[in-house]
């Protein structure tokens, strides 16, 4: 056992800084020496909001570390090898777990890290060293605390039918958003519109190479969808804001047998008008549900991490505040709050 800084929640909304034990792997698990660990929006809603499965919980699940410590079976992982930490731990290539086992991420049993059991926001985490991915040399910095969210909007990517659509739109420019953005940049898709209303969020859109954008402070959003898609209506929206206004929208600015990507976390109910559900029938809408990602069978981590290489000199912006664990208690409140301007926020040791 090992002692550890860390940033907990006692119970709802009170953050708190101090020491926690860390188990001695068993022969399945590592010790990761934490580098960074990203703020999911997930975490702010949860911590004042919507709440966690138990207390006191260490949150965080975009995780990039160092092996600390490995206690046994080794996965071609060793100890001071630079990795990212996949956080959602299935059994369902097991015969006693659900069945999904070429779809884990569907796990009716699974466990997660950040959630369900201690996360990130800690000098160390434990974690099973199968959920270990090397991060290269060429992943310099703390880019690598990206894996998590890139991987998100790669398994998004793929759910949609992003091969045959020349019109796509992104609801929500946060961290998702704009690496949903990057996928279609890196998979040569020419029009893709950027929706928000923050100015910030408008830049980082930019910076992944498309400039359309809908800002739903000044412009009239219908006349913007139909300029943008020659009247046509698009052919897929990511939805990325988790609102009901947005929502409702999504489905009537989609072209006939249009598709609706939905990667939000919706922390209230959301009501559907007459004017959405008519279009949802009438058009022959198609939605989709996209969550988290998967390191296997089919190996979305890798890729992403080849993605963020590849982008890497367009995501100088894409960190914006690089606080310490000690300062948990103020950063998730000030956020909460909305106190600030912010991108992609992560805590360090």
């Amino acid at each position: 056992m090992i002692k550890s800084k860390a940033a907990f929640l006692k119970d709802l909304g009170n953050w708190t800084y101090g020491e926690i034990n860390i188990p001695n792997p068993n022969i399945d698990q590592t010790i990761v020496k934490i580098i960074a660990c990203g703020i999911c929006s997930t975490d702010v809603v949860r911590s004042f909001g919507v709440g966690f499965y138990f207390y006191p919980i260490v949150p965080g699940h975009e995780m990039l570390g160092i092996v600390h410590k490995v206690g046994g079976k080794s996965f071609n992982i060793k100890e001071g090898d630079k990795v990212a930490v996949y956080p959602l731990i299935t059994k369902c290539d097991t015969e006693e777990c659900c069945g999904y086992s070429s779809d884990p991420n569907l796990c009716s049993k699974y466990d997660f890290l950040g959630s369900r059991s201690n996360g990130g926001y800690s000098e160390y985490v434990l974690a099973p060293t199968c959920n270990l991915v090397k991060i290269p040399d060429s992943l310099t910095g703390k880019l690598g605390v990206l894996t998590e969210p890139m991987a998100v909007a790669l398994h998004a990517l793929k759910k949609s039918n992003y091969k045959n659509s020349e019109n796509i739109l992104i609801c929500g420019l946060g961290p998702i958003g704009i690496l949903v953005a990057h996928w279609c940049k890196i998979n040569n898709i020419t029009n893709v519109c950027g929706l928000d209303r923050n100015d910030i969020r408008f830049k980082n859109f930019k910076d992944s190479g498309y400039k359309n954008i809908i800002n739903t402070n000044k412009d009239n959003i219908t006349e913007k969808v139909l300029d943008y898609t020659e009247k046509k209506g698009f052919d897929i929206i990511f939805e990325c804001s988790g609102s009901e206004e947005l929502f409702n929208f999504s489905i009537t600015a989609l072209k006939k047998k249009g598709q609706l990507v939905i990667l939000s976390n919706q922390i209230q109910d959301i009501n559907l008008s007459k004017k959405t559900l008519n279009a949802l029938v009438r058009y022959e809408i198609n939605i989709k549900g996209a969550w988290s990602s998967l390191i296997k069978p089919r190996d979305e981590w890798s890729e992403a991490i080849e993605g963020l290489v590849e982008i890497k000199n367009n995501l100088n912006n894409f960190i914006s505040h690089d606080y310490k664990l000690s300062e948990s208690r103020e950063v998730f409140y000030r956020m909460h709050k909305k106190a600030f301007p912010f991108s992609k926020v992560i805590l360090t040791p």
